[in-house]
């Protein structure tokens, strides 16, 4: 009896753990987590203030929207596409005292718009950041701006790189015609 409830545990624990590692192949969107030096130096560089909306485009566990709520007071809205990460990005910030401040969805990035975002965090592949950046500058309200983590924006010239070189800030401008984009 005890080595069946042990056996079946085992089976879910490596079912969940097969499902965060290798769902995100099926997505088309790898998690890269940001460690804290670079998270706060991307919410300096973006000079956020507290009050304005940050959107995380792809929030996997919800530790940009967690610190940028707890030590920025930000409102952090995330998009995430793995349920198993919004269930954990959910109960973290529960945990961590800003679920008031953040909210996070579960769906496509593709499918959410940008318009209430004064700053957008992205963390995503060269591809999933070629198929999103036509509709997300066309979205932005003006002087939205937006962090990108390790990859540029296709056509745009940053308007400040921190990090080493890998991270990379951009200014929006509603409905901005960009090389060939839009």
């Amino acid at each position: 009896m005890i080595a069946d409830v042990a056996s079946f545990l085992l089976l879910a624990l490596a079912l969940l753990l097969a499902w965060v590692v290798l769902g995100p192949v099926f997505f088309g969107a790898p998690w890269h987590w940001t460690g804290q030096g670079a998270l706060r130096r991307a919410l300096d560089l973006a000079d956020a203030q507290p009050g304005e909306t940050l959107v995380d485009l792809g929030s996997g566990d919800g530790r940009v929207l967690i610190t940028a709520a707890r030590d920025y007071g930000l409102k952090g809205v995330g998009i995430e596409i793995d349920p198993v990460k919004v269930w954990v990005s959910r109960l973290w910030a529960k945990l961590s005292g800003v679920s008031d401040r953040v909210v996070i969805h579960w769906g496509n990035v593709a499918d959410h718009p940008c318009k209430e975002a004064d700053i957008v965090y992205l963390y995503l592949s060269h591809q999933a950041v070629d198929r999103l950046f036509p509709a997300l500058f066309a979205s932005l309200k003006p002087g939205a701006r937006v962090v990108t983590q390790r990859f540029c924006l296709p056509g745009l010239r940053p308007d400040k790189i921190d990090c080493g070189g890998t991270l990379f800030l951009y200014t929006g401008r509603k409905g901005q015609n960009v090389d060939g984009y839009r």
